[in-house]
């Protein structure tokens, strides 16, 4: 089984946490589970769909979120993540408020048919684009994979 985590590169702090709890989530899973980063813009990322980053979205939509949150956002998520073994439930909260001001170019992605990132990837389907999965719902898309697979 593998996972497919589509991002940018180098990793903004949503594709490095997808990351991050992809590979978490499948230590669980002894070895069944292979998970792999794939950069977007290349051949196996476009695959899966027209596959974008919030600035390409903003940039083809013609849509701004609030500039100020989301760069004070990202800069305060850039120093958590220095921390971030010690730091989880606070990242969590801030990647909900960094969501809530993408949410504009989230709804703008999915008019002009791009799967925003991270996008992630179970066994070839699409499972999730433009938010951070839970480490639950990795695990629970894993699982379904795995009975098919049985």
């Amino acid at each position: 089984m593998e996972i497919t985590v589509i991002g940018i590169e180098p990793p903004c702090i949503r594709c490095h946490t997808a990351l991050k709890r992809a590979y978490e989530v499948a230590q669980e899973f002894n070895e069944k589970v292979e998970v792999k980063k794939v950069a977007i813009h290349t051949p196996e990322a476009e695959k899966y769909g027209r596959v974008e980053a919030g600035h390409g979205i903003e940039a083809a939509g013609n849509v701004k979120p609030d500039r100020e949150k989301l760069l004070k956002l990202l800069q305060e998520l850039e120093e958590l993540k220095k921390d971030e073994a010690n730091k989880e439930n606070l990242i969590d909260l801030r990647l909900k408020d960094l969501e809530e001001v993408l949410s504009p170019v989230k709804e703008k992605a999915r008019q002009l048919g791009f799967l925003m990132t991270p996008v992630l990837v179970v066994n070839g389907q699409v499972k999730s684009a433009d938010y951070v999965p839970s480490k639950e719902e990795i695990r629970a898309w894993i699982e379904i994979e795995l009975k098919k697979c049985n």
